[in-house]
C-alpha cells in the first residue's frame, strides 16, 4: 500500500502525470489528517467538496490516529523537527504498512527511515 500526504492530491487536481499512474496503479492510503486538511482548504476557499473529494472514492485505506501513533509521531516529530501534523500522518501511514509516501513537502525528507521511502512528488 502506497501513502500519499494532502499535497499528492493537489498534484491530482491539477494531473500530473506520476500523481495519476501512482493513484491508478496503487492501493493508497490516507491518513485522516489529510482528509482534515482537505476538507478544510475546500470550506477556506469556498470550494466544492464533492468535486474535489471525488479521488478520495477509490482510497483503499484511511490511516486513524490512535494512542501507539501519536506516540510513534512524537518521536519522529522531536528526532526530525517535523510539525506535529505531518509527523502524525507519517506515523498513521507507516501503522497501516505503508512501505512509500508521496508527498510534494519538502520538509518530509527529514524523516528517514529503513522501513519507509518518503518520495516528493
Amino acid at each position: 500500500m502506497i501513502g500519499i500526504d494532502t499535497g499528492f492530491i493537489y498534484a491530482l487536481w491539477e494531473n500530473d502525470p506520476q500523481a495519476v499512474r501512482v493513484f491508478r496503479e496503487s492501493d493508497i492510503a490516507v491518513s485522516v489528517l489529510n482528509l482534515f486538511e482537505l476538507r478544510r482548504i475546500a470550506l477556506r476557499r469556498n470550494l466544492p467538496w464533492k468535486d474535489l473529494s471525488a479521488p478520495l472514492l477509490s482510497i483503499a485505506a484511511v490511516a486513524e490516529i490512535t494512542r501507539e501513533v501519536a506516540d510513534r509521531a512524537s518521536f519522529i516529530s522531536y528526532g526530525t523537527g517535523l510539525p506535529a501534523i505531518d509527523a502524525l500522518i507519517i506515523a498513521s501511514l507507516q501503522a497501516l504498512g505503508c512501505r512509500k509516501i508521496y508527498s510534494r513537502d519538502e520538509h518530509f525528507r527529514k524523516y528517514s527511515s529503513k522501513d519507509v521511502e518518503i518520495i516528493i512528488a
